[in-house]
């Protein structure tokens, strides 16, 4: 199964880049396909709006399973999540523990996981992955 997982670009901040790896092999380790957002518009070479846009609601549209990296200062994300979330795609929802939560966020998981450090983040991923059923999309 694809996941489509979305983390805030890490710009300046390594910490996001280690996440994103971090998730991307949990994914894999659990037998599915990370597909990190961020890192295959890079690597398509897309820049433009008007090209990503396209690029991404196709590749949420064949998801099985959205995961997000939560950060306060997430936005395009959450538009990732509401196409998901308009497509049916499940959604999952990672942010640090304490950390304050967009409300809208919330309402379009299917689950949240609140996690202390990144080792904690990939415990919690694969006991998720373990006991998820893909639910049939029509």
């Amino acid at each position: 199964m694809k996941v489509f997982i979305v983390i805030r670009l890490p710009r300046d901040d390594p910490r996001r880049e280690d996440l994103a790896a971090l998730a991307a092999k949990t994914t894999r380790q659990a037998g599915h396909i990370p597909f990190v957002a961020y890192q295959e518009i890079l690597r398509a070479g897309i820049t433009l709006p008007s090209e990503f846009m396209p690029f991404v609601r196709r590749e949420i549209a064949g998801a099985q399973l959205m995961l997000i990296l939560y950060d306060t200062e997430l936005r395009g994300g959450l538009i990732e999540e509401g196409i998901a979330y308009a497509f049916g795609v499940p959604v999952w929802l990672a942010h640090q523990a304490g950390e304050r939560v967009s409300s809208s966020a919330l309402g379009c998981a299917s689950r949240v996981i609140a996690y202390q450090e990144g080792q904690d983040l990939e415990e919690q991923l694969l006991n998720a992955y373990r006991g998820w059923m893909i639910p049939a999309r029509a």
